[in-house]
C-alpha cells in the first residue's frame, strides 16, 4: 500500500490522511516545494521518517541523506544541517545547503576531510568547527559512493 493510501480509523469510519507537501529550502532559494509520499532525513542525533499523519514536530537538522519517495519514485539529496518543521501536511526543511546526491563532487569532500584531519584545534570553537566539517565530509563521500 502506497503511502497515499494510508488510511486512518476515526469513529469508526476510515478516513484518508491528506499527502505531504514537502518544502526545501536554502539561504539562496526554495529547492522544492512539492508534494511526496515519505521522506527521511537526518537530525543532529539520528535518523527520522516522515509518512502522512505524522505529529508535529520541530528538530535539528543534521549532515546527510534526503531521501524523498514520490509518486515518480525516489529521490535523494544531501543535506547540510539546519532546521526541521512538521505541521500538518506540510513539512518545511530549512538547510544551509542542499544538492542532488549525484551532484557530490566526491573530491573536494576528501579534500575537505584530509585538510581538517590535518587541523589542529586550541579552542572549543576550533574543535566544534572541525568536528562539523568532518562530519559534513565523512556524509558526503558516503553518499556519493552509495550511488556511484
Amino acid at each position: 500500500m502506497s503511502a497515499r493510501a494510508v488510511f486512518a480509523k476515526s469513529t469508526g469510519k476510515n478516513k484518508v490522511v491528506t499527502p505531504l507537501r514537502l518544502i526545501l529550502v536554502t539561504p539562496e532559494t526554495t529547492l522544492l516545494d512539492e508534494p511526496v509520499e515519505s521522506l527521511q532525513f537526518p537530525l543532529y542525533d539520528g535518523q527520522v521518517g516522515v509518512l502522512p499523519g505524522r505529529a508535529p514536530m520541530v528538530g535539528r537538522l543534521g549532515y546527510g541523506e534526503l531521501r524523498i519517495s514520490t509518486a515518480a519514485g525516489i529521490r535523494s539529496f544531501y543535506i547540510d544541517g539546519g532546521f526541521v518543521q512538521v505541521q500538518g501536511p506540510v513539512v518545511s526543511l530549512l538547510t544551509n545547503r542542499s544538492m542532488p546526491t549525484g551532484e557530490i563532487n566526491i573530491g573536494e569532500a576528501e579534500e575537505l576531510l584530509e585538510k581538517t584531519s590535518r587541523q589542529v584545534p586550541t579552542s572549543d570553537a576550533e574543535f566544534a568547527a572541525k568536528d562539523r566539517d568532518q562530519q559534513r565530509s565523512r556524509r558526503m563521500i558516503a553518499l556519493a559512493k552509495s550511488v556511484g
